[in-house]
């Protein structure tokens, strides 16, 4: 079957799914628009939707995470980049539905279905994605850097917003003793028991350009304090507790602002 009929079918069966579920949907007029569909949740609060077609390889379900278009110079890909506020993915081959949020998401992402060898702390876990265990949204989309921001103060923490700044943080924190910390704010889903973010195209500057990165986590209702130096490209901080008491586990715990502030 052609591509975009393929899709044309998926977006089918995901609004059937939808309406089968009494959930309100809403298709934009014409192909101007980044999303696919908008989905009501019980609180009125509408989210953008963008549907996938989920590929199954015989252990995970592969997805894209940017859109293909054609022009003179051929095919161009551009990713969503907070275009729309989740991805809802259709599996045809495993019957499966999963609600994933945009920056989650890199170039493409794989939801194992089949077990794995070792519980490796990369793996996205399909069942964690279920549409019906992670619908309606928490809310924390649009406004949750807000929301981190009046966390920060309400705890006293001096907070200068470099937000519509060209800087490459968004916030600078100021400690007692007048220390300055440049300050990335990242958001982060729980997958596999463990706090995952840094992803794609989500992941923060480097060391040099910032201090320290603030982690949302809407699964667990909390924010984390990093230092940007103790990690490369990602790391995870364990929710669940591990099968071995190893030095090397990071639990999340351990990284609650309260615990952290202010930084060593």
């Amino acid at each position: 079957m052609e591509p975009h009929r393929k899709g044309d079918l998926t977006e089918a069966i995901v609004i059937a799914e939808l309406k089968r579920r009494g959930i309100p949907v809403s298709v934009p007029f014409g192909d101007n628009e980044r999303y696919d569909l908008l989905a009501e949740d019980d609180d009125g609060e509408v989210w953008q939707i963008q549907v996938k077609t989920g590929h199954f390889d015989g252990e995970c379900v592969v997805f894209r995470g940017y859109s293909t278009h054609t022009n003179a110079s051929g095919n161009t890909r551009k990713s969503y980049d907070g275009d729309v506020d989740y991805f809802l993915v259709h599996c045809d081959e495993v019957d499966g539905l999963y609600l994933v949020p945009e920056s989650a998401v890199g170039s493409n992402m794989s939801l194992r279905v089949a077990e794995a060898k070792q519980d490796h702390r990369t793996i996205n876990w399909a069942t964690d994605y279920d549409f019906d265990e992670r619908w309606p949204p928490s809310g924390e989309t649009g406004d949750w850097r807000d929301a981190v921001v009046a966390d920060l103060r309400a705890r006293d923490i001096d907070v200068l917003d470099a937000r519509k700044s060209d800087a490459p943080y968004e916030l600078v924190l100021r400690t007692e003793d007048d220390a300055l910390h440049r300050t990335s704010l990242r958001p982060g889903s729980v997958s596999g028991g463990r706090v995952r973010f840094d992803t794609g195209r989500t992941r923060a500057p480097g060391p040099g350009a910032v201090d320290l990165v603030l982690v949302r986590c809407r699964d667990t209702d909390e924010t984390y304090l990093i230092e940007r130096a103790a990690y490369d490209e990602s790391i995870s901080l364990r929710v669940a507790p591990p099968r071995n008491d190893d030095a090397r586990t990071h639990r999340a715990a351990d990284y609650t602002v309260e615990r952290r502030w202010p930084p060593a």
